[in-house]
């Protein structure tokens, strides 16, 4: 069809570097690589080390510390 796009393909991209993360950004913090929980960063400390997810799920408020070996994923267009 003339005039029509068809959708882009997604994916999700690992955030290597948490202090790049701002309060209001949507992610999945996948705890040691297995449990997904998702929903949008709350607050971080200045180093990156610890965020604080307000999960989508309605789990309330959650901390995760990066040296526990948490993953971060955002979605990628």
């Amino acid at each position: 069809m003339a005039g029509s796009t068809a959708p882009q393909p997604t994916g999700t991209k690992v955030v290597a570097d948490w202090t790049a993360l701002m309060p209001g950004d949507f992610v999945t913090v996948l705890e040691s690589y297995t449990v997904p929980h998702s929903g949008w960063i709350d607050d971080l400390t200045e180093d990156g080390n610890i965020i604080w997810l307000l999960r989508a799920s309605g789990g309330g408020r959650r901390m995760f510390f990066r040296e526990n070996g948490d993953t971060i994923t955002v979605e990628a267009p």
